[in-house]
């Protein structure tokens, strides 16, 4: 059944920021790791995301477990913690918007779905990560607005409660377990984007819900998969 509407995540769908902390922390940290150690890294990552708290990424046990894992010392952890800090303020400064997903959002506009984005974070973070093209979108949820975070379904029912239209007129497009979940959790269909930090190893069956692609960027792939319906 083809969708009246289409509702993005941002970070990580629409932008790539979800890669870059976790990148810059290998890029300093991980000049001789074995298997284990990178094993554990990317646990934790997992957990971080499954979580869906963003301020796990500042909890103490995170950065004492990667002083273990790789060995480090207190002045070559802090040094190096710093180091990412600034690189990540200074990235993050400007918009970096997935190439192709301007374009494919205008097509799409252009062939009559609604847009919305339900995003676990702020109307500040929204504008600063897509406010030039935030009037491509139909309606905007955040979790800091509307007090609730994905994975519960109430912001993906909100965005649809605003759109007048039912949910199962809507799909859902993520990239991390946490979007994957709030799709299950509202019966809503869901598309992955391989674009966030699992790539190309979405471990889906941790969440026993089939998406109905997984598909590598918000552009051409989700025209066609839309096309099909």
């Amino acid at each position: 059944m083809k969708p009246k509407a289409l509702l993005f995540d941002l970070d990580g769908t629409l932008v790539n920021t979800l890669r870059v902390f976790p990148q810059l922390i290998a890029q300093e940290f991980m000049f001789n790791p074995n298997s284990k150690s990178v094993r554990n890294y990317l646990h934790r990552l997992g957990v971080i995301y499954n979580s869906g708290n963003k301020h796990s990424w500042f909890k103490p046990e995170f950065f004492l477990t990667l002083k273990a894992d790789f060995n480090l010392s207190w002045f070559t952890l802090g040094k190096g913690l710093m180091r990412v800090l600034w690189l990540f303020l200074k990235w993050d400064s400007t918009p970096h918007i997935i190439p192709g997903v301007i374009e494919t959002l205008t097509q799409l506009k252009s062939q009559g779905y609604f847009l919305g984005i339900v995003s676990n974070g702020s109307p500040r973070l929204l504008k600063k990560r897509f406010g030039a093209y935030l009037d491509l979108f139909d309606v905007l949820i955040e979790s800091k607005s509307i007090g609730v975070s994905k994975p519960s379904p109430i912001p993906l029912y909100y965005a649809c409660s605003k759109l007048k239209i039912n949910k199962k007129d809507a799909i859902f497009i993520g990239d991390t377990l946490v979007d994957l979940l709030a799709a299950k959790n509202a019966k809503m269909r869901v598309i992955l984007v391989r674009t966030g930090v699992f790539g190309d190893n979405f471990p889906i069956t941790e969440v026993e819900y089939e998406p109905i692609s997984i598909i590598p960027t918000v552009g051409k792939g989700l025209i066609k998969v839309l096309s099909k319906m």
